[in-house]
Protein backbone atom coordinates (compact mmCIF):
# COMPACT_ATOMS: atom_id res chain seq x y z
CA UNK A 1 0.00 0.00 0.00
CA UNK A 2 2.93 2.42 0.01
CA UNK A 3 2.22 3.75 -3.68
CA UNK A 4 -1.25 4.79 -1.56
CA UNK A 5 0.58 6.42 1.16
CA UNK A 6 3.17 8.28 -1.05
CA UNK A 7 -0.70 9.28 -3.22
CA UNK A 8 -2.17 10.80 -0.06
CA UNK A 9 0.65 12.52 1.50
CA UNK A 10 0.60 14.50 -2.58
CA UNK A 11 -3.16 15.26 -1.82
CA UNK A 12 -2.95 16.54 1.57
CA UNK A 13 0.25 18.82 1.04
CA UNK A 14 -2.56 21.75 -1.32
CA UNK A 15 -5.57 20.32 0.45
CA UNK A 16 -3.68 21.71 3.74
CA UNK A 17 -2.72 25.34 1.70
CA UNK A 18 -6.07 25.40 0.31
CA UNK A 19 -8.03 25.26 3.50
CA UNK A 20 -5.86 28.22 4.75
CA UNK A 21 -7.42 30.04 2.07
CA UNK A 22 -11.15 29.06 2.47
CA UNK A 23 -12.34 31.94 4.76
CA UNK A 24 -12.90 34.20 1.66
CA UNK A 25 -16.07 33.48 -0.71
CA UNK A 26 -16.17 32.27 -3.71
CA UNK A 27 -15.94 34.82 -6.56
CA UNK A 28 -19.15 35.18 -7.91
CA UNK A 29 -19.61 34.03 -11.50
CA UNK A 30 -17.48 31.20 -10.97
CA UNK A 31 -18.81 27.72 -11.35
CA UNK A 32 -19.09 26.02 -8.41
CA UNK A 33 -18.57 22.37 -10.06
CA UNK A 34 -18.70 19.41 -12.70
CA UNK A 35 -21.26 17.22 -13.83
CA UNK A 36 -21.40 17.70 -17.35
CA UNK A 37 -19.66 21.06 -17.96
CA UNK A 38 -21.29 21.40 -21.28
CA UNK A 39 -24.84 21.99 -20.06
CA UNK A 40 -23.29 24.72 -17.71
CA UNK A 41 -21.08 26.06 -20.92
CA UNK A 42 -24.98 26.16 -22.83
CA UNK A 43 -27.33 27.52 -20.13
CA UNK A 44 -24.31 30.15 -18.86
CA UNK A 45 -24.97 28.55 -15.23
CA UNK A 46 -22.85 27.08 -12.28
CA UNK A 47 -22.94 24.00 -12.09
CA UNK A 48 -24.38 24.23 -8.27
CA UNK A 49 -27.30 24.88 -9.63
CA UNK A 50 -28.04 21.03 -10.66
CA UNK A 51 -25.29 19.98 -8.13
CA UNK A 52 -24.12 19.74 -4.35
CA UNK A 53 -21.06 19.20 -3.58
CA UNK A 54 -20.25 18.76 -6.85
CA UNK A 55 -21.66 15.67 -7.91
CA UNK A 56 -25.09 15.05 -5.55
CA UNK A 57 -28.45 15.86 -7.77
CA UNK A 58 -30.36 19.19 -6.42
CA UNK A 59 -34.25 19.27 -6.79
CA UNK A 60 -33.40 21.30 -10.19
CA UNK A 61 -30.87 18.61 -11.40
CA UNK A 62 -33.50 16.01 -10.90
CA UNK A 63 -35.73 17.83 -12.72
CA UNK A 64 -33.23 18.89 -15.38
CA UNK A 65 -31.77 14.84 -16.22
CA UNK A 66 -35.05 13.90 -16.41
CA UNK A 67 -36.81 16.70 -18.64
CA UNK A 68 -34.28 15.63 -21.71
CA UNK A 69 -31.52 18.31 -20.07
CA UNK A 70 -33.06 21.56 -20.90
CA UNK A 71 -33.90 24.75 -19.02
CA UNK A 72 -37.67 26.24 -19.21
CA UNK A 73 -37.31 29.19 -22.04
CA UNK A 74 -33.92 28.10 -23.14
CA UNK A 75 -33.90 28.96 -26.88
CA UNK A 76 -29.99 29.09 -27.90
CA UNK A 77 -29.00 28.19 -31.25
CA UNK A 78 -27.30 24.21 -30.77
CA UNK A 79 -22.97 25.05 -30.52
CA UNK A 80 -21.36 20.96 -30.68
CA UNK A 81 -19.50 22.33 -27.39
CA UNK A 82 -22.81 22.61 -25.65
CA UNK A 83 -23.31 18.87 -25.88
CA UNK A 84 -20.04 17.24 -25.44
CA UNK A 85 -17.88 17.16 -22.74
CA UNK A 86 -14.40 15.15 -21.76
CA UNK A 87 -13.48 13.16 -18.91
CA UNK A 88 -10.62 11.45 -17.14
CA UNK A 89 -9.73 9.54 -13.73
CA UNK A 90 -6.41 8.72 -12.51
CA UNK A 91 -5.63 6.49 -9.37
CA UNK A 92 -3.27 5.68 -6.87
CA UNK A 93 -4.53 2.53 -4.54
CA UNK A 94 -3.24 -0.18 -2.59
CA UNK A 95 -4.84 -3.59 -1.59
CA UNK A 96 -3.97 -5.70 1.79
CA UNK A 97 -6.21 -8.75 2.01
CA UNK A 98 -5.84 -10.56 5.35
CA UNK A 99 -7.57 -14.29 6.02
CA UNK A 100 -7.97 -14.99 9.58
CA UNK A 101 -9.11 -18.85 10.53
CA UNK A 102 -9.81 -19.48 14.46
CA UNK A 103 -8.78 -16.07 15.55
CA UNK A 104 -5.89 -16.34 13.51
CA UNK A 105 -4.24 -14.83 10.39
CA UNK A 106 -3.61 -17.64 8.10
CA UNK A 107 -2.37 -15.93 4.54
CA UNK A 108 -1.75 -12.10 3.66
CA UNK A 109 -1.50 -10.41 0.53
CA UNK A 110 -0.99 -6.70 -0.87
CA UNK A 111 -1.23 -4.85 -4.12
CA UNK A 112 -0.60 -1.16 -5.38
CA UNK A 113 -0.26 0.57 -8.41
CA UNK A 114 -1.16 3.86 -10.34
CA UNK A 115 -2.96 3.68 -13.47
CA UNK A 116 -4.94 5.68 -15.43
CA UNK A 117 -8.29 4.29 -15.22
CA UNK A 118 -10.58 5.92 -17.72
CA UNK A 119 -11.02 8.07 -20.44
CA UNK A 120 -14.86 8.74 -21.92
CA UNK A 121 -17.09 10.85 -23.58
CA UNK A 122 -20.19 12.61 -21.99
CA UNK A 123 -23.02 13.71 -24.74
CA UNK A 124 -26.27 14.72 -24.09
CA UNK A 125 -28.71 17.45 -24.34
CA UNK A 126 -32.02 18.65 -26.04
CA UNK A 127 -33.01 18.18 -30.19
CA UNK A 128 -35.98 19.42 -31.37
CA UNK A 129 -40.58 18.54 -30.74
CA UNK A 130 -39.71 17.35 -27.22
CA UNK A 131 -36.76 14.89 -28.20
CA UNK A 132 -33.29 14.55 -26.32
CA UNK A 133 -30.57 12.26 -25.94
CA UNK A 134 -27.75 10.91 -23.48
CA UNK A 135 -24.73 9.42 -24.29
CA UNK A 136 -21.87 8.50 -21.87
CA UNK A 137 -19.07 6.15 -24.09
CA UNK A 138 -15.56 4.86 -22.30
CA UNK A 139 -12.54 5.56 -24.51
CA UNK A 140 -10.62 3.67 -22.23
CA UNK A 141 -11.33 1.29 -18.80
CA UNK A 142 -8.85 -0.63 -16.86
CA UNK A 143 -11.16 -3.50 -15.31
CA UNK A 144 -7.59 -4.99 -13.67
CA UNK A 145 -8.34 -7.85 -16.08
CA UNK A 146 -4.77 -9.72 -16.33
CA UNK A 147 -4.06 -13.09 -17.20
CA UNK A 148 -1.29 -14.83 -15.85
CA UNK A 149 0.83 -16.24 -18.77
CA UNK A 150 0.72 -12.62 -20.94
CA UNK A 151 2.29 -12.65 -24.47
CA UNK A 152 1.42 -11.55 -27.70
CA UNK A 153 -1.69 -13.88 -28.52
CA UNK A 154 -3.52 -12.49 -25.31
CA UNK A 155 -2.75 -9.17 -24.20
CA UNK A 156 -5.39 -6.56 -24.46
CA UNK A 157 -5.46 -4.50 -28.00
CA UNK A 158 -3.30 -1.65 -26.38
CA UNK A 159 -1.43 -3.22 -24.24
CA UNK A 160 -2.81 -0.96 -21.51
CA UNK A 161 -5.43 -4.19 -19.94
CA UNK A 162 -8.11 -1.87 -20.89
CA UNK A 163 -11.51 -1.90 -22.85
CA UNK A 164 -13.86 0.41 -24.73
CA UNK A 165 -17.85 0.91 -23.35
CA UNK A 166 -20.65 2.10 -23.96
CA UNK A 167 -22.18 2.96 -20.45
CA UNK A 168 -25.37 4.48 -21.24
CA UNK A 169 -26.80 5.85 -24.63
CA UNK A 170 -30.39 6.35 -25.15
CA UNK A 171 -33.49 8.67 -26.77
CA UNK A 172 -35.96 10.51 -25.00
CA UNK A 173 -39.23 11.96 -25.58
CA UNK A 174 -40.97 14.92 -23.00
CA UNK A 175 -43.93 15.92 -23.10
CA UNK A 176 -45.13 18.72 -21.21
CA UNK A 177 -48.56 19.36 -20.12
CA UNK A 178 -48.16 22.12 -18.06
CA UNK A 179 -45.35 23.24 -15.08
CA UNK A 180 -46.56 20.59 -12.31
CA UNK A 181 -47.19 17.76 -15.39
CA UNK A 182 -44.76 16.01 -17.69
CA UNK A 183 -44.84 12.39 -19.36
CA UNK A 184 -42.25 11.00 -21.59
CA UNK A 185 -40.37 7.16 -22.14
CA UNK A 186 -36.80 6.29 -23.29
CA UNK A 187 -35.28 3.66 -25.19
CA UNK A 188 -31.48 2.35 -25.35
CA UNK A 189 -29.37 1.72 -22.70
CA UNK A 190 -30.90 2.89 -19.30
CA UNK A 191 -30.99 2.57 -15.66
CA UNK A 192 -34.04 3.27 -12.93
CA UNK A 193 -33.39 6.93 -12.53
CA UNK A 194 -33.95 6.72 -8.63
CA UNK A 195 -30.58 4.22 -8.82
CA UNK A 196 -28.71 6.72 -11.00
CA UNK A 197 -29.38 9.33 -8.11
CA UNK A 198 -28.30 7.67 -5.46
CA UNK A 199 -25.97 4.59 -6.34
CA UNK A 200 -24.35 5.34 -9.87
CA UNK A 201 -23.25 8.92 -11.83
CA UNK A 202 -24.47 11.48 -8.95
CA UNK A 203 -22.63 10.55 -6.16
CA UNK A 204 -19.50 12.46 -4.72
CA UNK A 205 -17.74 9.47 -3.21
CA UNK A 206 -15.01 6.97 -4.95
CA UNK A 207 -17.10 3.45 -4.54
CA UNK A 208 -20.91 2.76 -4.91
CA UNK A 209 -22.31 1.27 -1.79
CA UNK A 210 -22.32 -2.91 -1.57
CA UNK A 211 -26.38 -2.86 -2.32
CA UNK A 212 -26.00 -1.51 -5.76
CA UNK A 213 -23.04 -3.31 -6.97
CA UNK A 214 -23.51 -6.70 -5.04
CA UNK A 215 -24.86 -10.06 -6.90
CA UNK A 216 -27.43 -12.18 -4.75
CA UNK A 217 -26.96 -15.23 -6.58
CA UNK A 218 -23.99 -16.44 -7.89
CA UNK A 219 -24.57 -16.98 -11.69
CA UNK A 220 -27.22 -14.08 -11.64
CA UNK A 221 -25.53 -11.13 -13.10
CA UNK A 222 -28.19 -9.02 -11.60
CA UNK A 223 -27.58 -5.82 -9.56
CA UNK A 224 -29.45 -2.83 -8.78
CA UNK A 225 -27.17 -0.71 -10.43
CA UNK A 226 -27.08 -2.38 -13.67
CA UNK A 227 -27.64 -0.33 -16.92
CA UNK A 228 -29.82 -2.54 -19.46
CA UNK A 229 -31.13 -2.50 -22.84
CA UNK A 230 -34.53 -1.71 -22.98
CA UNK A 231 -37.60 0.91 -22.73
CA UNK A 232 -39.22 3.19 -20.55
CA UNK A 233 -42.24 5.16 -20.05
CA UNK A 234 -42.27 8.04 -17.07
CA UNK A 235 -44.35 10.27 -15.97
CA UNK A 236 -44.65 13.61 -13.09
CA UNK A 237 -47.03 14.98 -11.25
CA UNK A 238 -44.89 18.33 -9.08
CA UNK A 239 -42.56 16.65 -7.10
CA UNK A 240 -44.03 13.14 -7.46
CA UNK A 241 -42.45 11.06 -9.94
CA UNK A 242 -42.96 7.48 -11.44
CA UNK A 243 -41.38 5.33 -14.14
CA UNK A 244 -41.91 2.11 -15.40
CA UNK A 245 -39.36 0.14 -17.53
CA UNK A 246 -38.90 -3.37 -19.34
CA UNK A 247 -35.66 -4.55 -20.58
CA UNK A 248 -33.65 -7.21 -21.40
CA UNK A 249 -31.99 -8.05 -18.03
CA UNK A 250 -28.58 -9.77 -19.34
CA UNK A 251 -26.05 -7.33 -16.71
CA UNK A 252 -22.90 -7.74 -18.18
CA UNK A 253 -23.78 -10.21 -20.99
CA UNK A 254 -25.91 -7.87 -23.09
CA UNK A 255 -25.47 -10.24 -26.35
CA UNK A 256 -26.80 -13.04 -24.77
CA UNK A 257 -30.29 -12.73 -26.34
CA UNK A 258 -29.10 -12.05 -29.43
CA UNK A 259 -27.24 -15.36 -29.88
CA UNK A 260 -30.06 -17.51 -27.66
CA UNK A 261 -33.57 -18.30 -27.82
CA UNK A 262 -34.55 -16.29 -24.45
CA UNK A 263 -37.54 -14.03 -25.45
CA UNK A 264 -38.55 -13.49 -21.21
CA UNK A 265 -38.16 -9.71 -20.45
CA UNK A 266 -37.58 -7.90 -17.09
CA UNK A 267 -39.72 -5.07 -15.72
CA UNK A 268 -38.78 -2.47 -13.20
CA UNK A 269 -41.24 0.08 -11.45
CA UNK A 270 -39.97 3.07 -9.21
CA UNK A 271 -42.01 6.10 -7.74
CA UNK A 272 -40.04 9.04 -5.45
CA UNK A 273 -41.36 11.93 -3.98
CA UNK A 274 -38.83 14.77 -3.76
CA UNK A 275 -39.21 16.92 -0.82
CA UNK A 276 -37.02 20.07 -1.39
CA UNK A 277 -34.88 22.04 -3.59
CA UNK A 278 -31.92 20.23 -1.98
CA UNK A 279 -32.48 17.19 -3.69
CA UNK A 280 -34.39 15.68 -0.43
CA UNK A 281 -35.78 12.40 -1.76
CA UNK A 282 -37.34 9.18 -0.91
CA UNK A 283 -38.24 6.23 -3.22
CA UNK A 284 -39.39 2.58 -3.76
CA UNK A 285 -37.75 0.41 -6.31
CA UNK A 286 -39.13 -2.76 -7.73
CA UNK A 287 -37.65 -5.34 -10.05
CA UNK A 288 -39.01 -8.55 -11.43
CA UNK A 289 -36.54 -10.45 -13.66
CA UNK A 290 -35.85 -14.20 -14.67
CA UNK A 291 -31.85 -15.22 -15.61
CA UNK A 292 -32.07 -18.51 -18.23
CA UNK A 293 -29.03 -20.34 -15.36
CA UNK A 294 -29.27 -23.65 -18.16
CA UNK A 295 -27.05 -21.01 -20.68
CA UNK A 296 -23.61 -22.20 -18.15
CA UNK A 297 -25.09 -25.66 -17.01
CA UNK A 298 -25.56 -24.03 -13.72
CA UNK A 299 -28.53 -25.18 -12.85
CA UNK A 300 -31.57 -27.38 -14.47
CA UNK A 301 -34.29 -24.18 -14.62
CA UNK A 302 -33.90 -20.57 -14.28
CA UNK A 303 -33.72 -18.06 -11.78
CA UNK A 304 -37.02 -16.51 -11.07
CA UNK A 305 -35.85 -13.60 -8.70
CA UNK A 306 -37.50 -10.18 -7.56
CA UNK A 307 -36.16 -7.45 -5.78
CA UNK A 308 -37.99 -4.37 -3.78
CA UNK A 309 -36.02 -1.28 -2.44
CA UNK A 310 -36.41 1.74 -0.41
CA UNK A 311 -33.80 4.52 -1.02
CA UNK A 312 -33.71 7.94 0.33
CA UNK A 313 -31.49 11.11 1.25
CA UNK A 314 -32.55 14.57 3.05
CA UNK A 315 -29.68 16.88 2.41
CA UNK A 316 -29.44 20.21 4.01
CA UNK A 317 -28.21 23.57 4.37
CA UNK A 318 -27.14 25.29 7.75
CA UNK A 319 -28.00 28.65 6.92
CA UNK A 320 -31.14 29.18 9.33
CA UNK A 321 -27.97 28.84 12.06
CA UNK A 322 -25.44 31.35 10.74
CA UNK A 323 -23.60 28.49 8.51
CA UNK A 324 -24.16 29.81 5.25
CA UNK A 325 -21.20 28.00 3.54
CA UNK A 326 -21.80 24.27 5.37
CA UNK A 327 -24.66 21.90 4.65
CA UNK A 328 -24.60 18.01 4.91
CA UNK A 329 -26.68 15.18 3.47
CA UNK A 330 -28.03 11.62 5.35
CA UNK A 331 -28.37 8.69 2.33
CA UNK A 332 -29.40 5.30 2.64
CA UNK A 333 -30.92 2.36 1.62
CA UNK A 334 -32.11 -1.44 2.04
CA UNK A 335 -32.92 -3.95 -0.30
CA UNK A 336 -34.66 -7.18 0.25
CA UNK A 337 -34.39 -10.06 -2.58
CA UNK A 338 -35.83 -13.36 -3.62
CA UNK A 339 -34.55 -16.19 -5.91
CA UNK A 340 -36.54 -19.13 -6.88
CA UNK A 341 -34.53 -21.88 -9.22
CA UNK A 342 -33.92 -26.18 -9.48
CA UNK A 343 -30.58 -27.12 -8.87
CA UNK A 344 -28.72 -29.52 -11.75
CA UNK A 345 -30.49 -32.83 -11.28
CA UNK A 346 -32.68 -31.67 -8.67
CA UNK A 347 -36.69 -32.20 -7.85
CA UNK A 348 -37.22 -29.38 -5.73
CA UNK A 349 -36.81 -25.73 -6.40
CA UNK A 350 -34.40 -23.91 -3.91
CA UNK A 351 -35.84 -20.31 -2.41
CA UNK A 352 -33.09 -17.74 -0.83
CA UNK A 353 -33.41 -14.72 0.20
CA UNK A 354 -30.93 -11.54 0.12
CA UNK A 355 -30.84 -8.22 2.14
CA UNK A 356 -28.35 -5.14 1.85
CA UNK A 357 -28.62 -1.92 3.42
CA UNK A 358 -26.36 1.55 4.26
CA UNK A 359 -26.08 4.39 5.71
CA UNK A 360 -24.14 7.55 4.80
CA UNK A 361 -23.66 10.85 6.57
CA UNK A 362 -22.00 13.78 4.57
CA UNK A 363 -20.59 17.21 5.29
CA UNK A 364 -20.26 19.75 2.85
CA UNK A 365 -18.20 22.37 3.83
CA UNK A 366 -16.90 26.02 2.66
CA UNK A 367 -19.74 25.93 -0.45
CA UNK A 368 -19.04 22.60 -0.93
CA UNK A 369 -15.23 22.39 -1.66
CA UNK A 370 -15.03 20.08 1.43
CA UNK A 371 -16.85 16.86 1.60
CA UNK A 372 -16.04 14.44 4.02
CA UNK A 373 -18.18 11.44 4.39
CA UNK A 374 -18.55 8.38 6.53
CA UNK A 375 -20.33 4.84 5.06
CA UNK A 376 -21.58 1.66 6.74
CA UNK A 377 -22.72 -0.99 4.55
CA UNK A 378 -24.54 -4.80 4.90
CA UNK A 379 -25.01 -7.64 2.15
CA UNK A 380 -26.02 -11.09 2.33
CA UNK A 381 -26.70 -12.94 0.00
CA UNK A 382 -28.67 -15.66 1.21
CA UNK A 383 -29.86 -15.12 4.60
CA UNK A 384 -30.61 -19.14 4.93
CA UNK A 385 -26.95 -20.46 5.32
CA UNK A 386 -24.92 -18.71 8.01
CA UNK A 387 -21.68 -16.81 6.93
CA UNK A 388 -22.98 -15.06 3.65
CA UNK A 389 -22.37 -11.67 4.87
CA UNK A 390 -19.62 -8.86 3.50
CA UNK A 391 -20.05 -5.70 5.86
CA UNK A 392 -18.44 -2.84 6.77
CA UNK A 393 -16.94 0.89 6.98
CA UNK A 394 -16.00 3.51 4.47
CA UNK A 395 -14.40 6.86 5.22
CA UNK A 396 -13.55 9.48 2.65
CA UNK A 397 -12.81 12.93 1.64
CA UNK A 398 -14.20 14.62 -1.61
CA UNK A 399 -11.91 18.12 -2.43
CA UNK A 400 -12.87 20.13 -4.88
CA UNK A 401 -9.63 21.40 -6.19
CA UNK A 402 -10.71 23.37 -9.32
CA UNK A 403 -14.03 24.36 -10.59
CA UNK A 404 -13.25 21.34 -13.42
CA UNK A 405 -12.41 18.37 -11.15
CA UNK A 406 -11.93 16.97 -7.72
CA UNK A 407 -9.94 14.75 -5.94
CA UNK A 408 -11.36 12.01 -3.89
CA UNK A 409 -9.42 9.44 -0.89
CA UNK A 410 -10.92 6.75 0.28
CA UNK A 411 -10.38 3.96 2.76
CA UNK A 412 -12.81 0.59 3.01
CA UNK A 413 -12.37 -1.94 5.79
CA UNK A 414 -14.87 -5.34 4.37
CA UNK A 415 -15.21 -8.76 6.18
CA UNK A 416 -16.60 -11.35 4.22
CA UNK A 417 -17.42 -14.39 6.06
CA UNK A 418 -16.58 -17.78 4.85
CA UNK A 419 -17.70 -19.75 7.70
CA UNK A 420 -17.91 -19.98 11.50
CA UNK A 421 -14.13 -19.86 12.03
CA UNK A 422 -12.80 -18.55 9.02
CA UNK A 423 -13.86 -14.95 7.39
CA UNK A 424 -11.73 -12.13 4.71
CA UNK A 425 -10.65 -8.79 5.65
CA UNK A 426 -10.08 -6.44 2.39
CA UNK A 427 -8.91 -2.92 3.37
CA UNK A 428 -8.47 -0.92 0.37
CA UNK A 429 -7.14 2.39 0.22
CA UNK A 430 -7.69 4.48 -2.81
CA UNK A 431 -7.15 8.18 -4.10
CA UNK A 432 -8.54 9.41 -7.56
CA UNK A 433 -8.25 12.15 -9.71
CA UNK A 434 -11.00 13.40 -12.16
CA UNK A 435 -10.87 16.47 -14.30
CA UNK A 436 -14.06 17.29 -16.68
CA UNK A 437 -14.31 20.01 -19.42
Amino acid sequence: MTLSILGAAWFMIPLVNSVRHLCPTRPTGVPEAQAIAAWARKYGVGCNVCHVAGYKLTGAGQKFLRQGHTMPGSDKEANISDFLSLTAKIRTWGKKTTVVEEARETQKTSKSSFEFHALSLYSGGALDRGFSYFAEFYLHENEKKFTPTASEANVSDMGDWGRSKLAEAYLAYNYNLNEDVYAGGRMGRIMPWLIHFHGGGARLDYSRPLPFTSQTQTNNPYRPFSRQYGASAFGAFKDLFAELGIVNGTGKHENIVEVETDNKKDVYLTLDYTFDGNGSMLGAYYYKGYWPLHWFSQAASGDKFRQYGLIGNYTFKLSPFGLDRAGGSLIGACFIGNDRYKNTGGVNEDNHRSKSYFVETQAHLFDDMLAPYFRYEWFDSNTALPNTEKYGPVLGLNWKAFNHGRFVLEYSRYKTRNNFQKYTRDEDVTLEAQFMF
